[in-house]
C-alpha cells in the first residue's frame, strides 16, 4: 500500500521506471514513486529539527545552526574563521600546519573576506560602533540598530568621502535617542575621537536620510539621576531635586532649555536645601554645561515659584 500523498511533500525528480514525479516520506526515510510504487532511495538522512516551533521568533530562537546573524558584522557573522590553536571544527589538530602557517592563512582569511574597497569601510565602522558600545556598556540592542543605521547611510551613498568615524559615533547617538537612552553626543564623541560639531552634522544628515520623526531629548528627571550618580551625591539630595522638577514642570521654563541645565539647577538647589555644600564649578562640569547656565536656571526657577522647606523636629533627627 503506497503512502498517503499528503504525507509526501517535496517532488525529488523523475522515477526510473515509468517516468513518473518521485516524492519523499518523511516518516518512513524514502523516496518513491506513488504511481508504480518504486523506491528509488532508502534510508535518507532527516534534515528537519527535532523540535517543533509555533511561529518564526521561537523557530529562530531554538535553531542550532550555529550563532545568529548580526547586523554589527559586514558579512552578518556567516563567515568562517580559522582557529588560532589548529584544531579544526570538530577539535581534531591540523596536521602538517604550524603556527607561523595558521597565522598566515588567517591575515589571507581576512584580507578575503573583505577585498572591496566598500567592504573594508564597513568593518571600520562597524568595529568602530562595537568598540564605542563596549566602551560604553550599552546594551546589544542598541549595537544592533547603530550597525543598521549605518548601513542605510552606505546605501544611500550618504556617507561617501566622510569620516567613518564620524559617521558611526552619529549613528550610536541616534540608536540611543531611539532607545532612549540618556548619552549625550559629547561623551560618545570623546570615547569615539571625533570633535562634537562634526559628529552633529552628520546626525542631522542621519535623521533626514530615514525621515525620522523628532526624537524629545531624555527628561530633565533621567538628566538628574544621572548627574547625582555621576558626582556620588546623597540620594536625599536626588529625591528632593526630583519632587522639584516635578512640582515646578511648566512650560514657561523648560521651553527651549537643555535638560542638563535645568538638572543642575535642581540638583544645586535640592543641595542648598539639604544642607550639602556642592559648588556650582562640580555641578556645571558634571552636567556639561557652564556655570553661568546653572546660574541662569537657578534664578529663573527662584524668581517663578516660592520654595518651601519642612524640617523635621531635632528629636527626630536626632533619633536618625
Amino acid at each position: 500500500m503506497l503512502p498517503n500523498k499528503r504525507q509526501l511533500p517535496g517532488i525529488t525528480g523523475e522515477c526510473p521506471n515509468c517516468r513518473g514525479r518521485l516524492v519523499r516520506d518523511p516518516e518512513k526515510g524514502e523516496v518513491l514513486c506513488p504511481r508504480c510504487g518504486v523506491v528509488a532511495l532508502d534510508q535518507i538522512t532527516d534534515s528537519t529539527p527535532e523540535w517543533k516551533s509555533m511561529d518564526y521568533e521561537e523557530r529562530s530562537k531554538r535553531m542550532q545552526t550555529g550563532a545568529p546573524s548580526t547586523y554589527s558584522r559586514h558579512d552578518l557573522g556567516l563567515s568562517t574563521e580559522i582557529s588560532s590553536d589548529l584544531r579544526d571544527s570538530h577539535g581534531n589538530y591540523l596536521h602538517g600546519l604550524n603556527k607561523e602557517s595558521a597565522q598566515q592563512l588567517k591575515k589571507w582569511n581576512r584580507r578575503i573576506q573583505a577585498s572591496a574597497p566598500g567592504e573594508r569601510t564597513l568593518v571600520a565602522a562597524l568595529g568602530k560602533i562595537t568598540e564605542i558600545s563596549s566602551s560604553m556598556r550599552l546594551p546589544a540592542n542598541v549595537t544592533e540598530d547603530a550597525s543598521l543605521i549605518f548601513r542605510k547611510s552606505v546605501k544611500s551613498n550618504m556617507s561617501k568621502s566622510k569620516s567613518v568615524a564620524g559617521n558611526a559615533v552619529a549613528s550610536l547617538y541616534l540608536a540611543c535617542r531611539r532607545a532612549n537612552i540618556n548619552r549625550t553626543l559629547k561623551e560618545i564623541c570623546i570615547i569615539g575621537g571625533v570633535k562634537p560639531n562634526q559628529a552633529a552634522k552628520y546626525y542631522r544628515n542621519l535623521r533626514n536620510l530615514g525621515n525620522e520623526v523628532y526624537i524629545p531629548p531624555p527628561s530633565v528627571q533621567k538628566y538628574i539621576s544621572k548627574l547625582v550618580n555621576k558626582e556620588k551625591i546623597n540620594p536625599r539630595v536626588e529625591r528632593l531635586a526630583l519632587d522639584l522638577s516635578e512640582k515646578t514642570n511648566e512650560s514657561e521654563i523648560s521651553s527651549g532649555k537643555t535638560p542638563a541645565g535645568l538638572a543642575g539647577a535642581y540638583v544645586y538647589i535640592a543641595s542648598v536645601l539639604a544642607g550639602e555644600h556642592i559648588p556650582q564649578r562640580d555641578i556645571a562640569e558634571a552636567a556639561e554645561v557652564t556655570e553661568v547656565t546653572v546660574r541662569n536656571r537657578c534664578r529663573e526657577i527662584l524668581e517663578k515659584f516660592l520654595i518651601r522647606q519642612n524640617l523635621k523636629p531635632m528629636k527626630e533627627m536626632l533619633a536618625q
